[in-house]
C-alpha cells in the first residue's frame, strides 16, 4: 500500500469520527460494482451505529436482489441532511444526480472512492486508484486496513463488484493482488458461481431474451474502423417492455465480433437522448475512456460510457469519427 492511500485512509476515519448520518451514493444506471460497493459501506456503517442513506439515482437490475441490503437501497432523497457523502465509482461527479440542496451545503464533508480515471471527482479525500480492478477492491483494501473483519455478506458485496468489473477475471486490471483477495473473499463464504450466474444473468425473462436476441441480430460491423455495434430505440423498449440497466453487459457480447475487439452499444432511452458503452481490448490498440472523452464521457481504458442528444445515427457517426 502506498504512502499517499494509507494517508487517505486514515483521513477517512478521522472524518467518520464526528459523523453520524452518512450517504453513500453511486452513480446513474449503476453496475454491480457501483451497487456492491455502495451496499458494502452500507453494511460497515450500519455496523459502526451510523445512520445509513444507500442511494443509487435508478434502481439496479432485478438479477443482483441477492446482494445483502439490497432491499436498503434508495432511489430518491428528499430531505436526508448527512454529515459526510461517500460518492463511489462515478468518474464524473454529475453521474451521481444528487439533489442541489447537497451540493451547495458547506458542512458536508465529501468523500471519493473510484477507480475510474481522474475526471470530475471532488471531496476533500479523493482516492483514485486507477489500476484497481473495482471499487470493490478499493473498499476491501480499507476494510483491511481498518481491521473490520469481513463476513459471508460483505464478502458476497466485495466479490459481486470485483467479478463484475474485471469482467470475470479477463480485464488487464486483474491482478495477482485481485486474485488473492478473490480467494480470500471465497473462504469468507461467497459464492462465486451465484454471483457468476446472477451478474452474468443469462437467465432471463422471456421478454428480456427476445431483446438480447433482437439486438444480438442487428449487430452491424463497420469494416473501415472494426468497430461492432448495435442499438436500440425508445420503440424497442416499449416493445420489450426493457429498460437500461437490462442490457448490461451486452456490449462484450458486441465487441467480440469485432477483429480488434471494440464493440459499441447504444440505447436511445428517450427521443433525442442516447446513452453509449463502448468496450474495447487492450490488445486491439483502442482505448474506450479516451475515445469518450471527447463526448463527455469516461470510464476506463477498456470500458467507458457516455451521454448525447441526437438520433442513434448522428451518435454512431460521432464515434466512428473518433475512432478513425
Amino acid at each position: 500500500m502506498s504512502d499517499i492511500l494509507e494517508s487517505q485512509f486514515q483521513g477517512i476515519g478521522e472524518i467518520l469520527k464526528g459523523a453520524k448520518k452518512v450517504l453513500i451514493a453511486s452513480h446513474q444506471n449503476p453496475d454491480p460494482d457501483a451497487v456492491s460497493s455502495v451496499l458494502a459501506l452500507h453494511y460497515v456503517f450500519k455496523n459502526m451505529g451510523l445512520l445509513s442513506f444507500p442511494y443509487l439515482p435508478n434502481q439496479p437490475a432485478r438479477s443482483l436482489s441477492f446482494l445483502p441490503g439490497f432491499l436498503d437501497i434508495e432511489t430518491e432523497i428528499k430531505s436526508f441532511e448527512p454529515d459526510v457523502i461517500f460518492c463511489l465509482d462515478y468518474g464524473d461527479f454529475k453521474r451521481l444526480k444528487l439533489p442541489e440542496y447537497l451540493s451547495i451545503k458547506d458542512s458536508c464533508r465529501i468523500v471519493t472512492i473510484d477507480h475510474h480515471l481522474e475526471s470530475d471527482q471532488r471531496g476533500e479525500i479523493r482516492i483514485l486508484e486507477t489500476k484497481a480492478s473495482s471499487t470493490s477492491e478499493i473498499i476491501y483494501s480499507w476494510l483491511k486496513y481498518v481491521n473490520i473483519e469481513i463476513n459471508q455478506d460483505l464478502a458476497t458485496l466485495l466479490l459481486t463488484g470485483i467479478f463484475s468489473d474485471s469482467g470475470g477475471f479477463c480485464h488487464v486490471s486483474t491482478t495477482s493482488q485481485t486474485l488473492n483477495i478473490v480467494s480470500e473473499l471465497l473462504l469468507k463464504g461467497a459464492s462465486l458461481n451465484k454471483i457468476a450466474s446472477q451478474t452474468l444473468d443469462f437467465s432471463k425473462p422471456l421478454n428480456l431474451s427476445r431483446a438480447w436476441g433482437y439486438v444480438l441480430a442487428r449487430i452491424k460491423l463497420d469494416q473501415e474502423t472494426g468497430l461492432a455495434y448495435s442499438w436500440v430505440t425508445p420503440a424497442d423498449l416499449n416493445r420489450f417492455e426493457a429498460n437500461l440497466v437490462d442490457f448490461d453487459g451486452i456490449t462484450n457480447i458486441i465487441s467480440a465480433v469485432s477483429r480488434i475487439n471494440v464493440g459499441l452499444f447504444l440505447i436511445e432511452y428517450e427521443n433525442g437522448k442516447v446513452k453509449g458503452s463502448l468496450r474495447s481490448e487492450p490488445a486491439g490498440g483502442k482505448n474506450a475512456a479516451q475515445i469518450v472523452k471527447a463526448l463527455g464521457g469516461g470510464g476506463h481504458p477498456y470500458a467507458a460510457g457516455f451521454n448525447q442528444e441526437g438520433t442513434i445515427e448522428e451518435v454512431l457517426k460521432k464515434v466512428l469519427n473518433l475512432i478513425k
